[in-house]
């Protein structure tokens, strides 16, 4: 079911319940940000030498850390569970009066979006009855207020409200289930949110029962709210629910209270949109098509939001144009349909489905939300999937490409690679790769064939096929440090000719006709793919330059422009330390000047002493790598003008850098671990590291502690079994220990 049925019936009452998700184009964090947010404030305060980088706690790599610390203590709950939200809230803000300030500070001064902007509309043309809200904002009622709608707030101090008095066509009551952060009564914590207002609980289950209910940008995490509505979907009644969500995912307490409304004689649909805005937007739209006020009011507000939504926080009208970028992009465009049915496959359907398609040029196709979508002759595939096929197979729009969508992406992306490798008699892997067995390399004593990886960007609502050098090597049983020492070799050589001369071979090999590529090849299915032969091409302005210069490509291969700004200038120390001075180049700012540091502390020592743990097996090269440091090492290419030569640890930083041989105390050697589990294991080498640091602190001078994990340690430093998490840098960053500890990996330092 679509956003165009719940419009349809125009004549008929709808309620809205919004949640969080509704408030983010007002610049409003959602719950799963605040969540991260107090995570982070949890983790800086326990750690106190953690730097900038924890502030981007949107960054799934700080995510990762911080969630891992989290783990580690054993008293937090598990991430994405029910109780995050009511547990962090409390954990920071333990104070009733703390938690409101901060909800005031995030909600205040927020201007609502197009889709709060749209309410007034509805509820004037008499669509929409109430609006209830899990959030603390006041968009509803700012959205209200001047365009001819009354809002009624009704919060945990009011809440007589919905008892007490009539509604008249020109008001708007607004239903705050977790309170008004102007007022105070927040509900956040558990025990708070467990024990939603027994008039608030009553009345929703009266409206719902014959009015319908829109739900938009709500997931389901209020365990009360969601109990409550199970129990009004549960009774009899003519009132529809629509639960609006974002995409196509749906949470399993979502579909719980979905299934139990159908059991109940109730009808309840799950419609997929884009979002919050969109959905009313598209509502609205439908609902005043006959009202040519209301249309015209709608119409400004489209030209308010899409002016809004063209400002970009900075300017590329580039004053000058004195370069041209070449890329390795092509303009691609995708079949206009997709063949899809419905197949549950609840045991590894990706396996199934690969095992079935993977290498056959005749057909291909992914699992997608229960679902398989395919290219290929409808004959084939009824006959590969003949076993799990339930219902009619249709042909279905692939309009709005989610290129950035795994089970999308590896459909269009599969068959692409197919297709030519097919058409140019050229190997292909058909996940990552195609490649040609002329004309191999031997890197290594290994036999490398040319290869080229294949992938998609969307720019400017336009999608391009991306063309990148990579390389197959005959043996697939090749050491992993053996394949990095082979694309450190390969990868080298490409610079910015050969590589353009690289891309240029194989465009010349795939793209040479610039047409249209069928899938299956000359099948006559109409599944086509539209590919331009000619890369995209960029105007650039270099500001390093103050002249222009022109150019003779055509305009319509010029789809890009961009700006290459100056390097930033590096703070350095002068040499004497009086003075500070700046390069753009940072080895060649510490070799000309002295460490930053220099001229702003006094404390900074002439000798850095280090400490060393390793394995026996691995101390000769790793006291090789370090006696390197102390060496003047010239670059491998006197081409490369970035890279200069090193100078020597002492030369470079001013400071001498002393370090134990494998013989010394102050190098410990640890035995191999007994190799066991994974847990087991992991543990083993973690008693091993700690004993040594405990050694080498109780018997030497040295401060700083350099630990050597080989790779063959890789997989033991880090699982998550059974609920219980481990990470071995964490645990030895947060031992008790007045050490610095730095873990330097063995793969890093394969020569």
């Amino acid at each position: 079911m679509s956003t165009l049925a719940i419009g349809i019936s125009k004549n008929d009452t709808f309620s809205l319940l919004l949640g969080a998700g509704c408030s983010i184009n007002s610049d409003i964090p959602s719950a799963e940000d605040c969540i991260w947010e107090w995570k982070r404030d949890i983790y800086k305060t326990n750690n106190s030498s953690s730097f900038g980088w924890v502030d981007n706690y949107k960054n799934p790599k700080t995510q990762e850390i911080i969630q891992n610390w989290l783990n580690n203590q054993g008293t937090y709950p598990e991430r994405e569970s029910k109780e995050e939200y009511s547990f962090y809230a409390y954990k920071c803000y333990p104070i009733d009066e703390h938690r409101r300030q901060y909800f005031q500070k995030t909600c205040s001064g927020k201007k609502p979006s197009i889709g709060y902007k749209t309410i007034p509309l509805l509820a004037r043309k008499g669509m929409l009855d109430s609006v209830w809200t899990t959030n603390l904002d006041d968009l509803v009622v700012t959205a209200c207020v001047g365009n001819g709608i009354q809002p009624i707030e009704i919060a945990l101090d009011s809440v007589q409200r919905l008892i007490s008095r009539s509604q008249n066509r020109s008001e708007l009551p607004v239903i705050k289930l977790h309170g008004d952060f102007k007022y105070g009564n927040l509900k956040n914590t558990e025990a708070e949110l467990l024990n939603q207002d027994k008039i608030f609980r009553e009345r929703l289950i009266e409206y719902v029962q014959d009015k319908h209910l829109i739900v938009v940008g709500y997931s389901g995490r209020d365990v009360s709210l969601m109990d409550a509505l199970k129990e009004a979907y549960s009774k009899q009644g003519g009132g529809i629910l629509y639960w609006c969500g974002y995409g196509d995912n749906v949470n399993s307490d979502v579909s719980d209270l979905l299934q139990l409304a159908n059991k109940s004689g109730r009808r309840a649909f799950y419609i997929p949109t884009d979002g919050f805005d969109s959905t009313l937007r598209k509502i609205t739209q439908i609902v005043v098509e006959e009202d040519d006020n209301l249309k015209k009011e709608l119409f400004e507000l489209h030209q308010i939001s899409n002016t809004k939504e063209t400002i970009t926080p900075f300017d590329l009208k580039t004053e000058r144009v004195n370069k041209l970028l070449k890329s390795n992009i092509f303009q691609i465009s995708f079949p206009d349909e997709v063949f899809v049915f419905d197949a549950p496959i609840n045991n590894k359907p990706w396996k199934f489905v690969k095992e079935r398609v993977l290498t056959r040029n005749d057909i291909s196709a992914v699992p997608y939300n229960k679902q398989i979508w395919a290219f290929g002759r409808l004959d084939i595939i009824k006959d590969v999937f003949k076993d799990v096929i339930t219902g009619d197979i249709q042909r279905k729009p692939l309009a709005n490409v989610k290129i950035y969508d795994t089970a999308i992406s590896s459909l269009l992306l599969t068959t692409i690679r197919k297709i030519l490798a097919q058409q140019n008699n050229l190997k292909t892997d058909f996940k990552d790769k195609i490649w040609t067995e002329n004309n191999p390399k031997t890197i290594s004593n290994e036999t490398v064939y040319n290869a080229i990886r294949l992938s998609f960007d969307r720019i400017s609502g336009e999608y391009y096929l991306s063309i990148n050098p990579d390389f197959v090597l005959a043996n697939p049983n090749v050491e992993k440090t053996t394949i990095q020492t082979i694309g450190l070799s390969f990868f080298h050589k490409l610079w910015n000719k050969e590589f353009n001369e690289y891309v240029n071979r194989w465009r010349e090999v795939l793209l040479k006709n610039n047409n249209e590529y069928e899938f299956p090849v000359d099948s006559g299915c109409g599944f086509k793919f539209k590919i331009k032969g000619t890369p995209v091409f960029t105007n650039i302005c270099d500001l390093n330059n103050p002249f222009a210069s022109n150019h003779n490509i055509p305009n319509h291969h010029l789809l890009l422009q961009g700006v290459q700004f100056k390097e930033a200038p590096l703070l350095f120390s002068t040499n004497n330390g009086n003075r500070t001075a700046t390069d753009t180049h940072p080895m060649r700012g510490l070799l000309s000047n002295k460490p930053y540091e220099t001229g702003v502390s006094d404390f900074l020592e002439k000798t850095i002493s280090l400490g060393i743990i390793s394995p026996l097996q691995d101390a000769s090269v790793f006291y090789q790598f370090l006696e390197n440091q102390n060496t003047k090492i010239r670059k491998h290419n006197d081409k490369d003008s970035y890279i200069i030569d090193y100078e020597g640890f002492f030369t470079t930083y001013g400071v001498s850098l002393s370090f134990p041989t494998p013989n010394d105390s102050e190098w410990e050697i640890i035995n191999e671990p007994q190799i066991t589990g994974i847990r087991e294991t992991a543990q083993q080498i973690k008693q091993l590291i700690c004993d040594s640091i405990v050694k080498i602190n109780s018997t030497t001078h040295r401060k700083i502690i350099v630990i050597y994990i080989p790779q063959r340690w890789e997989l033991y430093t880090s699982y998550q079994i059974d609920g219980e998490s481990f990470d071995l840098h964490d645990y030895l960053y947060n031992a008790p220990q007045n050490l610095d500890k730095n873990k330097g990996g063995g793969k890093g330092l394969s020569l």
